[in-house]
This record gives C-alpha cells, structure tokens and sequence, in this order.
C-alpha cells in the first residue's frame, strides 16, 4: 500500500490495529499514545498522517471499547457527558496546531535540518509520555497501591461550583468545571497529537479524582468517540488521513478491542497499571531512537 510515497505492507498495518485495539480496550485508551509514534518510526508514516490514520481507527476501537464496558457495567458516563464539547472544542485546536506546524517547514537543530512538526510534536510526546509514565507510577504516601478502590482525590476535592455526583464510581459533590477543563485538555492533546488522551485521562482518573482502575478503564471512552471523530474530520480536511491504511487499522484493532476490554475485569489491577508503564516506556524509547537516528 502506497501511504504519502511510502509503501507499507498491509500485514504489518493489521497486526498495528490488532495490537493497538486489545491495548484500547484493556486499559480504556485509544492507543494512538502508541499507534501514531511507531507509524512514523517503524512504518515511515510522515506524521501528520499517522495522526490522521491514529485517529480514524480510534473511532472504531472507542465504540466497540465503549460498547463492551457498558456492558460490564464499568464507566461513570456522567463524567463523560460533562467532557463532551470541551473536548470536541479542544480536538479542533489541536488539528490547527498540527496544521500550522506543517506549513512551517523545516527548522536547523544541532546543525542539522528538521521539519519543526517533528521536532514540536516530537518532543511534546515525550514530555506527555513521562509524565504521563510517572502519573501511573505514583503511589499512595502510606505506600499502599490506591488502584482497587475509592480514594478522592485533590481533583475531587477543588470547590468550584455547580457540582455534580458521580455514582458509578461512587464521589459525591465533583466540580463540573474541573471536569470540564479535563476534557478540554484532552480533546487538544488528542488533536494535537493522535492521541485518545485516555494515557493522560488515567492518571487523572485514578490519582486526581480517585477512580478504581476498573471504573477508570471505562469512563472517557465515550468523550475518546467524540474527539477521535471530530479530529479525524479536522485532520482529513488538510489531507492527513490516509482512508486505506486508517480502514486496515481499524478493522484488527475492532475485533481485538472487545478482547482487551474482557480481560480488564479478569487481570489484577497492579498488571493493569504495570502494564501500561511499560508501553508507555516503551513508547518513549521509540520516538527517542528515530530522533538520534535523524541526528547521526
């Protein structure tokens, strides 16, 4: 398959969507936090369009991810309705961004020449990725892990009015605001960088708010939708989605989605957290290999 010059061969672009998908479904992320970087440093995807085609599959994998927690009764879909426009609103920027970054052209680092979407975008991953990385790895001052159960958190705790009641998970007297400031930092990252912004949500969820893992897993995938849906429109209006390869992707990641969302309900929740440290690590040491590679 030709993609922007490059040719990429389908059985590496379905087994992508098959990995990405039960990596969606079993922690309730889009997996573009991953898709998107390896696309350009396995793939040669040119990075606009592997933004593009990270987010066209994510509309796929966050239904059938959505679907399948519903169904385990796993989510807080107050939470999600409150995210909504913010998000949609924030996933519109986002693509602006990209956008302008690519009509740049190319910058000189280090005596060498680079385009300034690499070299921006490259380094926002990596500073989204760590942190993201270290949010997942905090623990509870008393040293006990905090994932399993209801702990609120400083996110929970902000007085800012009106308020509203979380009872899935369960919280009480949430500020509506707060929330929706997340979904609004979430829809921009996910525009600006082909990501769900579920990776970012997580941290938020468990140790801002103090959601239990499993609640956490499904909530945000109905604002995940929203998103991926308005920024793949965003992004294929500038021509950074590649319909082909985005339909290969998503149809491996459907299928394999439904699969990681039942494991989530049978896997401890110390793997879930542990697993999901190591993509992102993994993740990280990928985009910092193509970049040394770009300056040797």
């Amino acid at each position: 398959m030709d993609v922007d010059g490059h040719m990429v061969s389908l059985l590496a672009l379905a087994l992508f969507g098959v990995g990405v998908g039960f990596v969606a479904g079993l922690f309730g992320v889009g997996g573009g936090f991953l898709l998107t970087p390896l696309l350009t440093v396995v793939l040669g995807f040119p990075l606009p369009v592997a933004i593009g085609c990270g987010l066209c599959q994510m509309v796929g994998t966050a239904t059938v991810s959505l679907l399948r927690h519903r169904r385990l009764k796993q989510g807080e879909l107050r939470f999600d309705l409150l995210m909504l426009v913010p998000s949609a609103l924030g996933a519109v920027a986002g693509a602006r961004t990209v956008q302008v970054l690519a009509l740049h052209g190319d910058v000189e680092l280090l005596g060498r020449r680079l385009p300034l979407v690499v070299v921006v975008l490259y380094t926002a991953y990596i500073v989204f990725l760590v942190g993201s990385a270290l949010g997942l790895g905090k623990r509870a001052k008393d040293g006990v892990e905090v994932l399993g159960y209801v702990r609120r958190g400083p996110l929970a705790r902000v007085r800012l009015p009106p308020y509203v009641d979380l009872p899935a998970v369960p919280l009480s007297r949430v500020s509506a605001p707060v929330v929706a400031y997340v979904g609004l930092g979430l829809g921009y990252l996910s525009g600006l960088l082909g990501v769900g912004g579920g990776v970012a949500l997580m941290p938020a969820l468990l140790y801002g708010f103090g959601f239990p893992i499993r609640q956490a897993a499904g909530t945000g995938l109905l604002v995940l939708l929203v998103t991926s849906a308005t920024a793949t429109y965003a992004h294929a209006r500038q021509g950074h989605v590649h319909l082909g390869a985005a339909m290969v992707l998503a149809i491996g990641a459907s299928v394999s989605a439904q699969l990681g969302a039942l494991a989530t309900a049978r896997l401890p929740a110390r793997w879930l957290r542990s697993g999901l440290f190591l993509l992102i690590a993994v993740t990280v040491l990928a985009i910092l290999y193509d970049l040394l590679r770009q300056f040797g």
